[in-house]
C-alpha cells in the first residue's frame, strides 16, 4: 500500500493546507452526482450538521478526490462549491477549508482501492447503535442480503485525525462493499454515485432491523448461509444503483435542483 505521508495535523483537528491554483478536467458530471449524494443524505435524515463526508475521485486522477468544504450543511453543498483535495491532503482547488477526518477516511480507499470513485462515510441516527453489536450486524430480512458477505469492521481508534488509521481502514475493507466503523459510523464505497448510495442504503436498512430485533427481545427466524448468499447474487443482476440512481436524482431535481449548479 501506498504510505506517502506529507500533512500535518493540528491540535485542532484540521490539516494545515495550501490552496493552490484550480486544475482543469472534466468532471461536471461526478460533481453534479456528489452534490445530489449530499441533499439525498440530507432528505434521508442520514446527515449529522457539517460532519461526516461523502467524496468522489476526479476523472482522469489516480489520487485526487472532490468532497465538500468543511462548514457546509448538506442542504449547501452544490456541483460548484465542492473542494478538490490530493492524496497529501493539499486542497487543489477551492477555500482550505478540510476536514482532517474526511481526508483521513476518504484517502484511505482513494489511495488503496482504485475501482472504488465514490465513498460515503454516515453516522445514520435510527441505525447507530448497531456499530457496537459485539458480534457484528446479523442479516434478518432480505434486504439485509444485498450485502451479505460483503460487510467488513474496522475497530474504533477515536477521532480520525491519525494519518496512520488510513492503512488499517484499507485494509479492513478489504474487497467489501461496506466498511461498519465499530462505535463509530458506516463506509460503503462504489464504482458509481448510485452503487455507493444504495450500499448505505441497504447497511442503514439491515442495521435498523437489528437494532429493532435486539431492542425487542423476541426470536427470530434466520436462513441458512445458502439462501443469503443465492439472494446476494440475485441483488447483483440488478446491478446496484443503475435503476434507483436516475429515481433519486429526479426526486432532487422535483424538491430542489439547485445541487447542480
Amino acid at each position: 500500500m501506498n504510505k506517502e505521508i506529507a500533512n500535518e495535523v493540528g491540535s485542532a483537528g484540521l490539516l494545515h493546507v495550501k490552496e493552490v491554483a484550480p486544475a482543469g478536467g472534466r468532471e461536471k458530471e461526478v460533481r453534479v452526482d456528489l452534490a445530489a449524494m449530499f441533499r439525498l443524505t440530507h432528505m434521508m435524515g442520514w446527515d449529522d450538521t457539517v460532519w461526516n463526508h461523502i467524496t468522489a475521485r476526479v476523472p482522469g486522477t489516480d489520487h485526487h478526490f472532490l468532497m465538500h468544504r468543511f462548514g457546509l450543511l448538506y442542504e449547501e453543498v452544490t456541483a460548484s462549491n465542492l473542494i478538490k483535495v490530493d492524496e497529501n491532503g493539499r486542497v487543489l482547488e477551492g477555500p482550505p477549508d478540510l476536514n482532517t477526518a474526511g481526508f483521513i477516511i476518504h484517502s484511505a480507499i482513494h489511495l488503496n482501492h482504485p475501482d472504488h470513485k465514490f465513498v460515503f462515510h454516515a453516522h445514520p441516527p435510527s441505525a447507530l447503535a448497531a456499530t457496537a453489536f459485539r458480534d457484528g450486524i446479523p442479516c434478518w430480512i432480505q434486504d439485509s442480503s444485498m450485502l451479505y458477505g460483503k460487510v467488513g469492521y474496522h475497530p474504533w481508534e477515536g477521532l480520525s485525525v491519525d494519518v496512520d488509521e488510513r492503512f488499517r481502514i484499507a485494509e479492513n475493507l478489504g474487497e467489501n462493499k461496506v466498511l461498519v466503523m465499530q462505535n463509530h459510523g458506516f463506509l460503503t464505497v462504489g464504482a458509481t454515485a448510485g452503487e455507493a448510495f444504495m450500499n448505505m442504503y441497504y447497511i442503514i436498512r439491515m442495521s435498523e432491523v437489528a437494532v429493532q430485533a435486539h431492542s425487542a427481545g423476541l426470536p427470530l427466524e434466520g436462513a441458512t448461509k445458502d439462501l443469503w448468499a443465492l439472494s446476494c447474487r440475485q441483488y447483483e443482476s440488478f446491478s446496484p444503483g443503475r435503476y434507483e440512481w436516475p429515481a433519486l436524482k429526479r426526486r432532487c431535481d422535483r424538491l430542489d435542483p439547485s445541487y447542480k449548479t
